[in-house]
């Protein structure tokens, strides 16, 4: 299962979210986000057993890219000013999701939901997600806006559009030549969703460089 499982198998779960996630106000945050993938995931694919000693475990929740008592050593991080930058002296990532090997998993997931854009949240999610040094061979964002009232419109649509450009070339820049090559898949997905579960969707967009309205479609 663990080989057998693709990014697009979990794409379409993320998908799936985007298009049916309902805003039931202050109430959710992002633990509320992960508890229903997992759910989802564990129903649709079964990926984790603590009851069967010959199972293998291959959905690893909070996964460390660096953990000297499970000997890995992938990306370190550390804290400077309140900005999260790569450093060989840092301390583990922690991924909200991977799955595949625990050695070696090959598809890393982070979540984000809040009610507004969280820059530094969403860069240093990216900043791993994006890191050359971790093993993954795809990458998912999925980042929710719940909004209080309607969706935004003008000048702060713009200027969300803008943070998100701004959030994923300045998780690059930090990298700077650590950046992952064109190998690794990217579904980094953005939901805005208002009071009435109206919602619209950004991705982020290799060919063009930047993140385009709408969801991206499963290969």
């Amino acid at each position: 299962m663990i080989e057998d499982l693709e990014a697009k198998d979990i794409f379409g779960i993320i998908l799936g979210i985007a298009n049916s996630i309902k805003n039931r106000g202050p109430m959710l945050n992002e633990r509320y986000l992960h508890h229903f993938f997992s759910h989802l995931i564990q129903q649709k694919y079964g990926l984790l057993s603590l009851n069967e000693k010959d199972s293998v475990i291959c959905l690893h929740p909070e996964w460390p890219t660096y953990k000297k008592s499970t000997c890995l050593k992938y990306g370190r991080y550390r804290n400077q000013n309140g900005k999260y930058m790569p450093s060989e002296s840092g301390t583990s990532g922690w991924i909200d999701f991977a799955i595949g090997n625990y050695k070696r998993p090959h598809i890393g997931i982070e979540f984000c939901l809040k009610y507004g854009w969280s820059d530094e949240e969403v860069v240093y999610d990216f900043l791993k997600l994006l890191d050359g040094r971790n093993p993954f061979k795809a990458s998912i964002s999925y980042n929710v806006i719940f909004r209080e009232r309607a969706l935004v419109r003008g000048g702060f649509l713009k200027d969300l559009e803008q943070h998100m450009e701004e959030s994923y070339k300045e998780a690059v820049k930090r990298l700077d030549v650590n950046v992952c090559d064109d190998s690794r898949e990217l579904c980094f997905i953005v939901t805005e969703v208002d009071k009435d579960d109206k919602r619209r969707h950004w991705h982020y967009d290799r060919t063009s460089g930047g993140f385009k309205e709408g969801l991206p479609p499963i290969a």
